[in-house]
C-alpha cells in the first residue's frame, strides 16, 4: 500500500508543476544558501589553512600589535604601546632556553625595484631581516643563497629576489650577480627563493625582496618597530617556548606584574583558531538564515497541502466509502508533503553545490563539497514535509466520507 501512495502522490505532484515549483521555492533557496556558504567557507578555510602558515614550523612571533586571523589589529589604544626594538632579540638570543633562532625584520611596501630600463609596480615589499629571516619565516631559496650574519654585520647592498621580481626584471637572464636598484641604492642579487604562489583574497606572496636589517635601516631609517621571528627548539612544546618568550619579553620591555602585555604574540595556530572561530560564527548566521527560509517554505507546503484536501474531498469521501482507512489516508498525504519537501531539497542541494563550484572557480579556491550538509539538509527537509504535513494529512484523514462525498 505504501508503494500504491507514493505513485499516488508522485501524480499529484506531476499534475500541478508549475504549483509545486513556487510552492517548494522556499525550502531549495534556504537549502541551496546553507550549502553554498558552508561549501565556500570550507573553501576558503582549506586554502587560507595554507595562508595562515605565515611562519615556518614551529615559530612564533612578537609584534607591537596583535593579530586576528592574519590581520593586525588595534589602531587606536595599541598604536601607543612602545615600538618593538632588534635589541629585543639579542636579548632573547641570550636568555630564551627554548629558542632556537631568534630573527628580527622590518618591512617597508609599496616599492619599486629597477633594472636598467626595466621597474617592476609600486606593489613590492622590501624586507630587512638577518640569517634567521628564512627559515623562520618558511622561505626557501630556487637559486643562489641566503642573508648572512656577514651580510648584516657588513651592512652589505646585498639583496635576495621573490619570483614576481625575477619576473618582472629578468625574463630571459640570470639574475644572479646582476645590480637591481632598490629607493635609489644599488644592491647585488645573490639569491632569488621558490615560487610561494597567490593569497587566498588576491594578491601574490612572491612580490617582495629581502635584504640585510642593518642595510634596511641605513636605507630606510631605525625609526620603526620590528618584527621577532623566534623558531623553538628541537623537542620543547609551542606553548612552553611562548610562555618562557613572553616572560623575557614582559622583562626587557619593564612590564609591571599584572599588567596586560604592551605586546602580540602568534603562531601559525593561534591564526588558524582564530580563522576557524570567524568562519563557525558565518556559519552560524548562513545556517539561521537557511532556517528562516525552510520556515518560510514549511508554511508554503502547508497551505498548498490545505488546498490540495479541500480540492481532493471528494476523491477522500470515495476512497473512505471503499474501505480506506485514516491510517491510509493520513500516510498519502503525509507522504505527497515528504515528497514536495524532498524534491525542494534535492534541487537545493543541487543549486547550492553549483553555486559553491562556481564560485570556486572564480575565487580560485578549492571546491569542497560538505557531505555532512547534505546529509542534515535532506533529513531536515523530511521533517519539515512531515511537520508541515500532519495537519493537512490528519485533516484528510478525519473526514466525514457522507459529508466528503457531497462536497461540490
Amino acid at each position: 500500500m505504501l508503494q500504491d501512495t507514493f505513485y499516488m502522490a508522485l501524480e499529484q505532484l506531476r499534475d500541478g508543476k508549475l504549483r509545486s515549483l513556487l510552492t517548494l521555492l522556499g525550502i531549495t533557496i534556504g537549502i541551496a544558501t546553507v550549502i553554498a556558504i558552508v561549501s565556500v567557507l570550507e573553501g576558503f578555510f582549506a586554502n587560507i589553512s595554507k595562508d595562515l602558515n605565515a611562519l615556518g614550523a614551529h615559530t612564533f612571533q612578537i609584534e607591537k600589535r596583535d593579530r586576528n586571523a592574519g590581520v593586525r589589529v588595534g589602531m587606536t589604544k595599541l598604536e601607543k604601546r612602545p615600538d618593538i626594538k632588534k635589541e629585543l632579540a639579542d636579548y632573547l638570543r641570550r636568555h630564551c632556553q627554548s629558542c632556537a633562532q631568534v630573527g628580527a625584520e622590518v618591512w617597508q611596501g609599496g616599492q619599486v625595484i629597477r633594472f636598467k630600463e626595466r621597474h617592476t609596480n609600486p606593489n613590492i615589499s622590501v624586507a630587512g631581516g638577518g640569517a634567521e629571516f628564512f627559515p623562520n619565516n618558511g622561505y626557501y631559496i630556487s637559486n643562489g643563497r641566503a642573508l648572512t650574519k656577514e651580510d648584516e654585520h657588513s651592512r652589505r647592498n646585498v639583496v635576495v629576489l621573490g619570483m614576481d621580481v625575477v619576473d618582472k626584471l629578468f625574463p630571459f637572464e640570470d639574475p644572479l650577480g646582476q645590480t637591481v636598484k632598490i629607493n635609489g641604492a644599488r644592491f647585488r642579487v645573490v639569491g632569488y627563493m621558490e615560487r610561494l604562489g597567490m593569497q587566498s583574497f588576491g594578491g601574490s606572496k612572491d612580490n617582495l625582496v629581502i635584504i640585510p636589517l642593518t642595510t634596511f635601516e641605513a636605507l630606510y631609517g631605525r625609526e620603526r618597530s620590528v618584527n621577532i621571528t623566534v623558531s623553538v627548539r628541537q623537542g620543547v612544546p609551542m606553548q612552553q617556548a611562548m610562555d618562557e618568550a613572553i616572560g623575557l619579553t614582559r622583562r626587557f620591555r619593564k612590564v609591571a606584574p599584572g599588567e596586560p602585555d604592551n605586546f602580540g604574540v602568534f603562531n601559525n595556530q593561534t591564526l588558524a583558531d582564530t580563522f576557524e572561530g570567524i568562519a563557525t560564527q558565518v556559519q552560524w548566521a548562513a545556517s539561521l538564515l537557511g532556517m528562516i527560509a525552510l520556515l518560510v517554505g514549511s508554511i508554503g507546503v502547508m497551505n498548498i497541502m490545505l488546498v490540495t484536501v479541500t480540492e481532493r474531498t471528494r476523491e477522500i469521501g470515495i476512497r473512505k466509502a471503499v474501505g480506506a482507512t485514516r491510517a491510509s489516508i493520513l500516510t498519502q498525504f503525509l507522504q505527497e508533503s515528504v515528497l514536495l519537501s524532498m524534491v525542494g531539497g534535492m534541487l537545493g542541494i543541487l543549486l547550492g553545490l553549483g553555486l559553491s563550484g562556481a564560485a570556486s572557480l572564480v575565487l580560485k579556491i578549492p571546491f569542497v563539497a560538505p557531505i555532512g550538509v547534505v546529509v542534515i539538509a535532506l533529513l531536515v527537509t523530511a521533517l519539515v514535509g512531515i511537520l508541515a504535513g500532519m495537519y493537512p494529512a490528519w485533516k484528510a484523514a478525519r473526514m466525514n466520507p457522507i459529508n466528503a462525498l457531497r462536497y461540490e
